[in-house]
């Protein structure tokens, strides 16, 4: 009896087995043959992208779209500045077809362009072709994409823009151009010169203007080019020039926070503490004398260099931090200082000046120089004792006259040989002409390109160069 049971749970094992591999037992579909639709999509000009059903395909023409289902395709090309285009297309299997736009054979594919300048009369550059129009001007029918446009126009300074142009839009290429009759800037966005923050200018016997900086060293200008010369490619002892002047053989000195350095366009000469009879290398003027002596002004001292020989002259209480100097004579020299007012060196000895006996603005003299007519006149900053003014010494008295607000530095003046004085400050420009009447140009006024003027000259021509902190090198061609 037991062995029967044993056999029918054996058979029944066998069975559920033989179930269970058959339910194992898998057979491979029928592969699906890939479709075989192509589309060929061309355009001109090329460089479309490719859209398959609003899809991006990544493709750009001339291109092709393989391995495409049956069924119906809308392909639209897309590309900056034109319009869209679409095509509905139908394929079927094993169906070769193409598409080819022509966007030149659109009038609405193409855009215009209104080219206005103010003022108008400007000619037209389009990128880089003259084409012999004056604005106001629109051409019709450019073909989409950024165009350059560039306007040039007598006693302005040139335009430039770019501009995008649509399918069916036209779009505007308006300017308004800088009046260069009077007033010219170079500044670091509009030109090649390399720094904004300029301290001081001269001009030598060619007419190069060469110009100080407050940190990016000495910079030369011949109306073509700007040239850098600085610590980091020349001997220039520092980078921040103080002063600037030529000397009879058309060098530059340039005093700076590191010593002197004397270029003649091809090599340099340097002084300071460690090669010279300087005892400081701060210097901050210098001016020669009818000998041809150099006289320098620095934070420590007056010193005088013939060539060989360096003399050293000490203010005995230490007042003599000279800012600016103007030599009478071989034996009289006229010393403007930092924090003590005006002295003289005469017969080589230190005279004060009192500011309590001839009553000028401050203790704080910025530049001297001297008017064709024998006054001497002053520059002084604001400090503790009174606002800045500007004075000139008639050989008996001052004549004040106080510019702008309390606190406006008057920094520099220049006198020209029309007695035209020229004050640079930091509320704007001021002219006092031969008479004295004053007329002031500021950037709310004028054309000039910072209230912050730090020093002028003038070259031949009569035309006034001045240096600004933070606006660059503006050019005034005075009125003839």
């Amino acid at each position: 009896m037991f062995n029967k049971i044993i056999y029918k749970i054996f058979i029944a094992a066998f069975l559920v087995s033989l179930t269970g591999c058959d339910k194992e037992v898998s057979r491979s579909p029928v592969e699906t043959p890939t479709p075989q639709g192509f589309i060929y999509v061309e355009s001109s000009p090329s460089g479309f992208t490719i859209f398959q059903n609003g899809k991006n395909t990544g493709r750009l023409t001339p291109d092709s779209l393989r391995y495409l289902e049956s069924g119906t395709y809308q392909i639209t090309l897309k590309k900056n500045y034109f319009r869209d285009t679409s095509v509905t297309i139908n394929v079927t299997e094993d169906s070769l077809s193409s598409i080819n736009i022509d966007y030149y054979s659109s009038p609405a594919m193409f855009g215009n362009l209104s080219f206005i300048t103010e003022p108008a009369g400007a000619s037209i550059i389009l990128n880089d072709s003259t084409l012999n129009l004056f604005t106001p001007q629109l051409i019709n029918g450019l073909l989409p994409g950024v165009y350059n446009i560039k306007y040039t126009l007598l006693n302005y300074r040139d335009g430039e823009t770019d501009v995008a142009v649509r399918s069916s839009q036209t779009a505007v290429a308006d300017f308004e151009l800088r009046d260069t009759s009077e007033w010219v800037d170079y500044q670091v966005f509009n030109s090649g010169i390399q720094s904004n923050s300029l301290t001081t200018i001269t001009i030598d016997n060619n007419g190069v203007k060469w110009i100080g900086t407050i940190n990016s060293g000495l910079i030369s200008y011949d109306e073509n080019n700007f040239i850098n010369y600085n610590t980091a490619n020349s001997p220039l002892p520092n980078n921040k020039i103080n002063s600037l002047i030529l000397d009879t053989q058309n060098r530059v000195w340039a005093g700076t926070d590191g010593g002197i350095g004397i270029f003649d366009g091809n090599s340099w000469i340097v002084y300071n503490t460690s090669n010279s009879g300087l005892t400081t290398n701060l210097i901050n003027i210098i001016r020669f004398d009818n000998s041809g002596n150099a006289w320098i002004g620095t934070s420590a001292n007056l010193v005088k260099f013939d060539g060989i020989n360096w003399t050293v002259y000490n203010e005995p209480l230490g007042r003599d931090w000279i800012e600016d100097l103007f030599i009478e004579t071989d034996s009289k020299i006229w010393l403007g200082t930092k924090a003590n007012g005006i002295f003289i060196l005469e017969n080589s000895a230190y005279v004060e000046f009192p500011k309590t006996n001839y009553n000028y603005p401050t203790y704080t003299i910025s530049s001297i120089s001297p008017d064709p007519s024998g006054n001497l006149w002053f520059c002084f900053l604001p400090d503790s004792s009174g606002r800045g003014g500007v004075s000139y010494w008639d050989g008996f008295s001052f004549t004040t006259f106080f510019l702008g607000t309390f606190s406006n530095n008057i920094n520099h003046i220049f006198i020209d040989q029309d007695n035209n004085k020229w004050i640079s400050t930091s509320e704007g420009f001021v002219l006092y002409n031969s008479i004295n009447v004053s007329e002031l140009f500021n950037n709310l006024n004028s054309l000039i390109s910072s209230n912050l003027i730090t020093s002028s000259f003038a070259d031949n021509s009569g035309t006034v160069w001045l240096t600004t902190s933070g606006g660059g090198l503006n050019k005034y061609k005075t009125p003839q």
